[in-house]
């Protein structure tokens, strides 16, 4: 069983405490909600700027208005250096960069400027703050002190809380508002099952199940495959340790053929299903019969939320899932926090 002691001798950063404020992020966007940008043209389309910590925002703001009555709104995510999705002078464009020298953010950003005027950025500082503030754009900015994957709370809200407002007014905010506390009250709730060292700590439990195993983590596209990519990222990052995800009925067509070889590695997967319940019934039918054709040679994990918001359940299984990574980190006995692999890779690139 991991100890306090463990967690102090490795955790140098203190992500602990990061992960367990974590809810506090709602309240914070809620207590600065008046001062949220929105876009005044009222269109339904947004593209989103980003990559990694600043882009899964996107994704999950995907995800939840499409699982709500603002299915009609849609969210394009751009990581890429080009802007990938077609902008014209109509679109509205969210430039997402928490440190705010992103370069295939920033490289995006300049291009779209040919096609659009209509920009919020959301950033803590950096070139970013300094070009959106010069060129007069709004901008919705972040606390610093931050891992950009560590203040997805930030991000996400601000993102949820701006395309509200675009689309039904700044006035038509209460509704939401309430929503937020509520949740902010279901994560507050967990943050203290989550951060007890005790054997029915149950992301505590599910750290010691992947140890030493290789993770792969299925979820339905409509749903929750945002969760699993970010729950794959942050093994990645947290625990320095290999995962991977793909999303459903995707990986039915060809990954579900790639559980023969190499038998030796095999034996260390752990495969994770993500359920919900707004998959859609055939891939329901999918899962199950996934399990079926696996389980007698992998070993396999289901997880879903009980919650009955979808963006509650969201929330719900990212949550728990960002400690389930921080405690993998410990056992594998590496400081959460930092990532000196992307650092490098950053410096040999600034060359």
């Amino acid at each position: 069983m991991i100890s306090l002691k463990d967690i102090e001798e490795v955790d140098k950063s203190q992500m602990f405490q990061v992960l367990k404020d974590f809810p506090s992020q709602i309240r914070f966007v809620l207590e600065k909600e008046s001062e949220i940008p929105f876009f005044l043209n009222r269109n339904t389309k947004f593209v989103i700027l980003g990559i990694g910590g600043s882009a899964i925002a996107g994704d999950f703001l995907q995800a939840t208005l499409r699982n709500s009555e603002l299915n009609f709104v849609e969210i394009f995510v751009n990581r890429n250096y080009l802007p990938l999705y077609k902008i014209d002078k109509h679109t509205n464009v969210v430039v997402n960069s928490y440190s705010g020298n992103t370069e295939e953010t920033l490289e995006a950003f300049k291009e779209a400027q040919k096609h659009t005027q209509n920009f919020i950025g959301i950033t803590s500082g950096g070139i970013l703050y300094e070009i959106l503030k010069s060129m007069n754009y709004p901008i919705i900015q972040l606390p610093i002190g931050y891992q950009p994957r560590a203040a997805l709370g930030f991000s996400f809200f601000s993102l949820l809380l701006l395309v509200w407002k675009t689309i039904y007014g700044k006035d038509q905010i209460t509704h939401l508002n309430e929503k937020l506390v509520s949740l902010e009250k279901i994560l507050q709730a967990k943050s203290q099952i989550y951060s007890e060292l005790r054997k029915t700590n149950p992301a505590l439990n599910l750290a010691y199940k992947i140890f030493n195993k290789i993770p792969i983590i299925y979820a339905c596209e409509e749903t929750m495959y945002p969760v699993a990519f970010r729950f794959k990222a942050q093994i990645q990052e947290n625990a320095k340790n290999l995962a991977f995800a793909s999303a459903i009925p995707e990986m039915n067509h060809n990954e579900i053929n790639s559980f023969a070889y190499p038998k030796d590695i095999l034996e260390r997967v752990k495969i994770i299903f993500i359920k919900d319940a707004n998959d859609h019934p055939k891939n329901i039918k999918r899962i199950e019969a996934m399990h079926s054709i696996l389980s007698n040679n992998i070993d396999i994990e289901i997880l879903e939320s009980k919650e009955t918001d979808f963006l509650f359940r969201m929330f719900d299984l990212i949550y728990f899932l960002d400690w389930v990574s921080y405690y993998l980190a410990i056992m594998n006995r590496i400081d959460p926090t930092p990532i000196p692999v992307i650092s490098k890779l950053k410096s040999l690139l600034q060359r």
